[in-house]
């Protein structure tokens, strides 16, 4: 890297990097999580790493996302290495490695896991960073033949309008973990993101249980992407009121505590009803130990 350059690795209260990085963000191709936060202003837990050249501009960033992983119980503190932006002049000069470095750098001592979710362009990156692909895991329960609960009412929810748009996001927001296997907290934002991106006409609320959730209905599969209660749910008795007749089996978008009947298969993609959310999983474990474990993270939690 040129001496004149610099990495900075905090300017949230600084003005002009914040419209610098705006406006790079802005000019990338895909619609991606950090566009959405810069666009709506909700920059917290946000702590972009950005280079900077002798003109005080910007010329190429990744977005990092502080957030906490539970893996059985255990609180462990994480980062989430988002998308790349780099100006068009400077796309040949390998920042991406020197961005990646400067994360690793500065998080190695501060947290327990790095995550990372990329397409084929960032593998090679990471890879040279120490980052590793990790296998996730599908959890899914036939449900063939299954006995549906005394019917309680669900309320389709309409993120157009501004009381359920509200409702979402506070339920997201405040919500008690969906797992005691493994989930995540402290990225609601990422949550949220995904929820509108994806699945914002699959969203409904039931009003006994004051629970948000999340699921998509296609050839006899219940996809169930997420569940979101200030209290403890119990899940088999939550599925009881949102499977209808006529289901194969439930797929979920996080690890489901359920104890008996559970099935587990090695995938490459989630969500076969229409969607496809790819795995490309990287890790860059600290003190975790997931290495030899049967997993998968949350799929809204995913940044990319």
């Amino acid at each position: 890297m040129r001496d004149t350059y610099d990495i900075v690795f905090d300017h949230k209260d600084n003005k002009h990097f914040n419209q610098d990085l705006s406006n790079l963000i802005k000019r990338s191709s895909n619609n991606n999580f950090e566009k959405w936060l810069f666009k709506d202003k909700q920059l917290e837990n946000f702590s972009p790493i950005t280079i900077v050249n002798e003109k005080n501009e910007i010329i190429a960033a990744l977005g990092i996302l502080k957030f906490d992983v539970f893996i059985s119980g255990e609180k462990c503190s994480a980062v989430q290495v988002g998308n790349f932006f780099i100006k068009e002049a400077f796309i040949e000069e390998n920042l991406e490695e020197i961005l990646i470095e400067a994360a690793i750098y500065k998080y190695s001592n501060l947290v327990d896991i790095l995550i990372s979710y990329c397409g084929v362009k960032d593998e090679e990156v990471l890879i040279k960073s120490g980052f590793e692909r990790k296998q996730e895991y599908l959890f899914f329960l036939p449900w063939n033949n299954r006995e549906k609960q005394e019917s309680s009412k669900i309320i389709k929810l309409d993120l157009s309008l501004a009381h359920d748009f509200e409702l979402v996001k506070e339920a997201i927001l405040h919500s008690s973990k969906q797992s005691s296997i493994l989930d995540t907290k402290g990225d609601s934002l990422v949550k949220f993101h995904n929820i509108q991106k994806h699945f914002e006409d699959d969203l409904w609320y039931i009003p006994s249980l004051q629970t948000v959730v999340c699921f998509r209905i296609k050839n006899g599969i219940f996809d169930f992407i997420g569940s979101f209660s200030s209290h403890n749910i119990d899940l088999e008795e939550l599925l009881k009121i949102i499977v209808p007749n006529g289901i194969k089996r439930v797929d979920f978008g996080f690890m489901p505590d359920i104890k008996e009947g559970i099935h587990i298969t090695k995938t490459d993609t989630f969500v076969k009803t229409g969607l496809d959310i790819h795995s490309c999983l990287y890790l860059k474990e600290v003190t975790t130990a997931l290495k030899d474990k049967k997993f998968m993270f949350p799929l809204l939690s995913r940044q990319k």
